[in-house]
């Protein structure tokens, strides 16, 4: 169920980049309530993300890379 979810956001996250890259603004009211949700403009990549997915890939990055080391 959840990589449905995970699925559906991605697709909504994807056409809501490609009406930004259309439209060159979704308007102040729709960036409030993006911004609300944890959905934001990334200015480097031209791409909408969810802070809530980008948190979630790092700790699981960085339980990855520090759990295979040794720490004593």
């Amino acid at each position: 169920m959840i990589e449905g979810l995970l699925s559906l956001e991605k697709a909504a996250l994807e056409q809501l980049t490609k009406d930004r890259i259309a439209s060159g603004s979704l308007g102040h009211e729709l960036e409030e309530i993006l911004s609300a949700a944890g959905v934001y403009w990334d200015m480097l990549n031209h791409e909408y993300f969810s802070i809530e997915n980008f948190q979630r890939e790092t700790f699981e990055r960085l339980a990855a890379e520090y759990a295979s080391q040794d720490y004593a």
